[in-house]
């Protein structure tokens, strides 16, 4: 899958925030559990909803938000699997091009109009228009005529994607692809009732009135605006039964140390904590580490001379301690990097063992301060210079630049160079590093779905995401069989990947940092909450609060 036109934009985040369409994790079973409990969880988010509208959304609080009034084709379980939700059965031929999907028939939305498969199609060609200006379009990219859609070249009517009758859907791919079906797990495929858009014009998905629902819950008490907005209980839900909570309230808090404070006062359920909190909970039963399926990196400009060297690339991380990053700097349960990826996006499919591991290359991410120095003088007199003055360039935020601080120290204390550290607003940085004016930059990147093409793309040669302009022939070629040749072939499109992600290290086309994770207390009587390990999101689907 290409994802290279409207990726840019969501590359360069700092070291705390992400801004995503993200693929919610939702569990897959239905087991009724006996509670007495009052069904009732509060939470909060760090601002409020910005739309419900499919096509609108741009951020992570939103698509959290969808994902639990509203319900896809399938869902993705604790493991990043897709499961069956509004489908019933998917068929895949024509040697993967084609798949034709039975929706189940009980699916309702909140006004009481059944969900179709005309209500997909209908939703997909709205996103890919270009007047709804989505900046999802990527996720379509493996569907017939979707990019030609996206770039105004051919009109909604030809996507490849057809209601068959009420409740069977055929969609046709310009190329195959594995993950499809975790792609179409996204909220970014999920489906409109046509009836209700029509009705409320451009102000549908504006507010909690002017929007349908066909999930798990309901939105009520959001304006638009709101800083507070409550999630009930869909009695048209086709699936009632297995939801248990009857609301879930939510609040916008800014600030860390109130929500902290809320949480330690038992009015909150569960709190994101700081490095420091985390490390004063370290021995907290209530203490979670979740994923965040993004990778912390620095990527470097190779159109400037002293970036493109390889063995100065190389010699900064072999100067870096990773660990020490992690539990000094970060302390919310981050992961030194062993590769450019992140756990649990893919196991081998003969041996099962993590991605991240048959992907690492030793001698490229080790901690090895002499080797870094010998690798330094050899790019020196390479360069023809005695020493030599890099710029890091970072967000402004705390976190960044404490990551900064500690890279800048070890390139300084380890290999003897000066290094400046040049943080700034992050739109400022996303200006300057898409203009090419950057030596290094720290950065990180977050991915919509559980595989290694999430990561691994944006170091193609013709990716617009690809800012350091590294180019391998080799790279590309492994990640062309990959998405080609081998696309369907399970063994060998996971050896390509790996011999990708190895040439990638070789080349220190960037020097993966951290694993991104995030450290939360729960309150322990809330059971049923299912996390996805590959990212952390958390569904309450079949959540309870026990006695």
């Amino acid at each position: 899958m290409s994802l290279l036109d409207h990726k840019k934009a969501l590359l360069l985040c700092t070291g705390i925030i992400l801004i995503g369409g993200g693929i919610f994790a939702v569990t897959a079973h239905s087991k009724t559990t006996k509670t007495t409990a009052d069904q009732h969880l509060n939470l909060y988010q760090t601002a409020t909803i910005s739309s419900l509208d499919v096509a609108k959304i741009t951020d992570n609080i939103s698509s959290n938000a969808l994902s639990q009034v509203g319900e896809g084709l399938y869902r993705l379980d604790a493991n990043s699997q897709a499961q069956n939700a509004l489908a019933t059965k998917t068929t895949v031929s024509d040697h993967g091009h084609q798949y034709t999907i039975n929706l189940r028939h009980d699916g309702k939305w909140s006004n009481g109009d059944p969900v179709t498969a005309q209500d997909f199609v209908y939703s997909w060609r709205r996103t890919l228009n270009p007047k709804s200006k989505s900046e999802f379009t990527y996720q379509f990219a493996n569907i017939k005529n979707a990019n030609a859609i996206a770039a105004g070249k051919k009109s909604p009517s030809t996507l490849g994607v057809k209601a068959v009758g009420k409740y069977q859907l055929k969609i046709t791919l310009s190329q195959p692809a594995s993950y499809f079906k975790k792609v179409l797990a996204s909220t970014t495929y999920y489906p409109l009732d046509e009836k209700a858009v029509n009705k409320y014009g451009s102000k549908y998905g504006s507010s909690a009135k002017t929007t349908v629902y066909n999930g798990p819950f309901t939105l009520t008490n959001w304006s638009g605006t709101s800083d507070n907005w409550t999630l009930k209980k869909n009695p048209r839900y086709a699936d009632k039964r297995a939801v248990k909570l009857q609301s879930i309230n939510y609040k916008v808090i800014k600030d860390n140390t109130t929500a902290y404070n809320l949480y330690q006062s038992k009015k909150l359920d569960q709190v994101t904590l700081s490095g420091e909190q985390t490390t004063q909970n370290k021995n907290n039963p209530d203490l979670k580490s979740l994923a965040a399926g993004r990778i912390g990196f620095i990527q470097y400009n190779e159109h400037n001379r002293i970036a493109a060297n390889k063995d100065l690339r190389t010699a900064i991380s072999l100067a870096i301690n990773r660990q020490q990053l992690t539990s000094t700097v970060l302390k919310n349960g981050s992961l030194p990097a062993k590769t450019f990826g992140v756990r649990n996006m893919m196991k081998n499919p003969q041996t099962g063992a993590d991605f991240t591991v048959d992907a690492n290359l030793k001698g490229t991410m080790d901690y090895a301060p002499s080797q870094a120095k010998h690798l330094y003088q050899r790019a020196l007199k390479q360069l023809g210079k005695k020493s030599v003055t890099l710029t890091i360039t970072c967000g402004n935020d705390d976190a960044s630049q404490n990551i900064a601080e500690f890279v800048q120290s070890a390139i300084t204390s380890k290999l003897g160079a000066k290094v400046d550290v040049r943080a700034m607003p992050f739109p400022s940085m996303l200006s300057n590093v898409s203009k090419g004016n950057f030596q290094l930059n720290l950065t990180s990147w977050g991915m919509d779905y559980a595989d290694p093409i999430q990561s691994l793309q944006i170091l193609q040669s013709t990716n617009n995401s690809n800012m350091g302009h590294y180019n391998s022939k080799t790279y590309d070629a492994d990640l062309q069989a990959a998405d080609g040749r081998d696309a369907l072939n399970k063994t060998a499109r996971y050896h390509d990947l790996v011999k990708a992600a190895q040439t990638a290290l070789k080349d220190q086309a960037v020097t993966p940092l951290y694993e991104s994770r995030t450290s939360s207390l729960v309150n322990p009587k809330v059971k049923g909450v299912v996390y996805n390990k590959f990212n952390g999101d958390a569904d309450y689907r079949n959540a309870y609060v026990a006695n």
